[in-house]
């Protein structure tokens, strides 16, 4: 008798875990609406074509994922609204256009913070610094990053002169991002910036309102600035990086199989991201060349004026014990990188 109640113990225990796994793998029929205002050839569009394949596959098709780029769905600060208030679930955007609704992310932006690659990767790996910024960030914006983007440095094109030296950026008209950090960050170089919506600069270079602007590479490659611009100039004053979000509020109401299947998708998104991020950087340069762009890297020596007008903007952001605290953090773990 003991060995058929063993028996028909495990039976059960096999048909409860078989049941299980089945109610795992049961979602309820729903659509996700995710957005960037960037182009399909973007680490944007990367970004949302692993989410989806990913968050389509997993639910067996019961979890549509519908994607608008291009800016369909307004500009990036307009996303950062739309999720607040659930008109979309998941966007993607550079992280500067995050801070005007959640200030706290400039800690990410502070001018000469990163000098490569691999110490974004530290920082935005740190389990309790992610963690520490998304509660915040969620807190004051209503959207939620679960993951982040990195991409190359955001280096200055010009269409009138090579830029070897901070006084040959006097008398250029350049369009700057419209965020405090790079606003300042400018002004620390000596011009007054031109803050501009994205969506104006291309024209704007066309027409000669403005004489350049600053971006990484791959934004080069895809608006094709080699059409209205000569010069690139890099300087490493900003390493871009982009937030993945989700509406916090939607977030929080989903089931916990899907919740998991969404933070899923999200790290996906982001290891696809960053595997690759280099070497698009590194063939955007090249087709940038190849098309007649003129490439100064500043000396050094002088890149450090650069960086001690731009790091004295810090104390005018770091202004809040928790961005004191979230700063700190995030220079502790580049610190014990740099050791290594």
């Amino acid at each position: 008798m003991k060995h058929w109640s063993l028996i028909v113990c495990a039976v059960l225990a096999g048909a409860t875990l078989a049941s299980n796994e089945g109610m795992a793998q049961t979602y309820k029929k729903q659509t996700i609406l995710a957005a960037s205002a960037n182009t399909p050839d973007s680490n944007h569009g990367t970004v949302f074509d692993e989410f989806k394949k990913i968050v389509e596959a997993e639910s067996k098709g019961a979890i549509t994922v519908k994607v608008y780029l291009g800016g369909t769905m307004g500009d990036e600060v307009a996303n950062v609204k739309q999720l607040r208030n659930e008109e979309l679930h998941v966007a993607s955007l550079f992280t500067g256009n995050l801070t005007p609704s959640a200030p706290i992310a400039n800690v990410l932006c502070l001018p000469y913070l990163f000098t490569n690659m691999e110490e974004a990767h530290a920082v935005l790996s740190d389990e309790g610094f992610r963690k520490t910024l998304a509660d915040r960030v969620a807190k004051e914006s209503g959207a939620r990053p679960l993951g982040w983007m990195i991409g190359g440095w955001r280096s200055i094109t010009n269409s009138k002169k090579p830029i070897h030296k901070l006084e040959d950026l006097q008398g250029l008209k350049i369009r700057v991002s419209p965020t405090a950090m790079q606003l300042a960050a400018f002004r620390a170089f000596g011009i007054e910036p031109h803050p501009m919506a994205w969506s104006e600069v291309l024209n704007a270079l066309q027409q000669g309102v403005i004489d350049g602007q600053e971006n990484m590479y791959l934004t080069n490659q895809e608006q094709k600035f080699w059409e209205v611009q000569k010069y690139m100039t890099e300087i490493h004053y900003i390493l871009w990086t982009g937030a993945i979000l989700v509406s916090d509020s939607w977030y929080q109401k989903l089931d916990p199989d899907t919740r998991a299947l969404v933070e899923k998708a999200v790290l996906a998104a982001q290891k696809r991201e960053w595997s690759s991020a280099e070497q698009v950087e590194a063939n955007a340069k090249k087709l940038t060349i190849e098309h007649g762009m003129e490439v100064t890297i500043i000396d050094p020596k002088e890149e450090e004026r650069w960086k001690e007008r731009a790091r004295g903007i810090w104390k005018d952001f770091i202004t809040t014990p928790e961005m004191k605290a979230l700063s700190d953090q995030a220079l502790a773990i580049i610190a014990a990188m740099q050791k290594k």
